[in-house]
């Protein structure tokens, strides 16, 4: 019996048991062993698509501003908020005022002031609980409430402007009860109704650069949002470039793997001729970035994300100078057209001009280190290459 025909058996073994449990579990095993891959496809070289980045977790970016306005809340709900609110800020001004009316007693007040009960309801009952706008309700409610706190302190404040606002023909302005038919000086109600208005003109500016904060808060997450993506997709883009690039070399070497292979690739390599136009030398264990102008941006922009980002994208992407670091037993030729020269040829990338040159690369980068650290890393070296007049 062939070995196909032992394995068949096994299987129809399985499927046929007595157990029709086994039965159910053997042909579901069956029925996930295959999962086949598209080989021109970028699921070949990468174990992610664009559909794992941009579904990813943590993409959901909340507009603060919008949902202060979509509450739910009805008309109704939002009355009895604001009058449960008015009754809270009553209940604390109300056992608050008699402690005040001590305090003036005690810096020469000639009367108890009045309570702020009903200055502290009607401010609480006109508040709609966003801090982003500032309604017409809240204005009418602030100039009104500091109107009522105005005349809550009247018999302290009447005297003083008797005193200091001068009689008109021969009576006092207050008239004879010296305090008005709304309770207070006239001049203390249009105060109070000025410093009203004057509240709420700040008021309405606080909530203008809330809002305005607020969204440039929202933009900036949804801009941290895209440049996550975009830096994804980069790294997935040139991980795959980079495996396909790879198994082009590997490719390229096992056509000297045969059975004379070792003095084959010997000879190949005492006879190959470097090009004439070499216009420098590594050493080995470099790291090429070849987006180094778009790294230097984003260091200048304090993105470090987006740093380290592309210095992983490079070790990743293999791009790193085979050897160790020495001109002397290691040199690398690099040519006009940025072709890199290992002892088997050229490399399956290249350095591109204005490419960023990390030297002990694995020495300097490792896979635990966070991104401020990378970031900190490429700086101290383009400080360097800038002190020896390399950058």
């Amino acid at each position: 019996m062939a070995y196909q025909d032992l394995l068949n058996a096994s299987i129809y073994k399985d499927l046929l048991g007595s157990d029709l449990s086994e039965s159910i579990s053997n042909v579901n095993t069956l029925s996930k062993d295959y999962a086949p891959i598209n080989p021109y496809s970028s699921g070949a070289y990468t174990d992610r698509s664009a559909r794992n980045i941009y579904t990813g977790v943590n993409r959901d970016v909340i507009n603060p501003v919008q949902a202060m306005q979509d509450t739910g809340l009805s008309g109704l709900d939002k009355t009895l908020l604001g009058a449960t609110q008015g009754l809270t800020f009553m209940n604390y001004a109300s056992k608050a005022s008699p402690f005040i009316s001590q305090i003036a007693k005690s810096l020469g007040a000639k009367a108890p002031i009045g309570s702020l009960g009903p200055a502290a309801l009607l401010y609480g009952a006109t508040r709609n609980q966003n801090p982003y706008d500032f309604t017409d309700t809240e204005r009418l409610g602030t100039i009104g409430s500091t109107a009522l706190a105005a005349k809550s302190l009247a018999p302290i404040l009447n005297p003083l402007l008797t005193k200091a606002i001068p009689t008109i023909a021969g009576k006092s302005a207050m008239g004879a009860a010296g305090t008005g038919i709304v309770g207070m000086h006239p001049a203390l109600l249009v105060g109070g109704l000025l410093l009203g208005n004057l509240f709420s003109k700040k008021q309405k500016k606080k909530a203008e650069k809330a809002k305005k904060d607020a969204y440039a808060d929202y933009r900036g997450q949804l801009q941290d949002v895209a440049d996550e993506r975009t830096a994804a997709v980069e790294e997935n883009r040139e991980a795959m470039q980079q495996a396909f690039l790879n198994q082009q070399y590997q490719d390229r070497y096992n056509q000297y793997k045969n059975q004379y292979g070792g003095n084959y690739r010997m000879s190949a390599d005492k006879g190959m001729k470097m090009p004439a136009n070499i216009v420098a030398e590594f050493t080995g264990n470099e790291l090429v970035v070849n987006d180094q102008d778009a790294l230097e941006q984003d260091l200048a922009n304090g993105n470090v994300s987006r740093v380290a980002s592309r210095i992983r994208n490079a070790m990743k992407g293999g791009k790193i100078t085979p050897g160790s670091e020495t001109h002397k037993s290691n040199p690398i030729p690099v040519d006009s057209e940025g072709n890199i020269y290992a002892k088997g040829g050229p490399l399956p990338f290249k350095v591109q001009k204005g490419a960023g040159i990390y030297d002990h690369a694995t020495d300097q980068f490792k896979e635990n280190m966070t991104d401020k650290e990378i970031a900190m890393v490429a700086k101290k070296n383009i400080a360097k290459w800038k002190k020896n007049n390399m950058a």
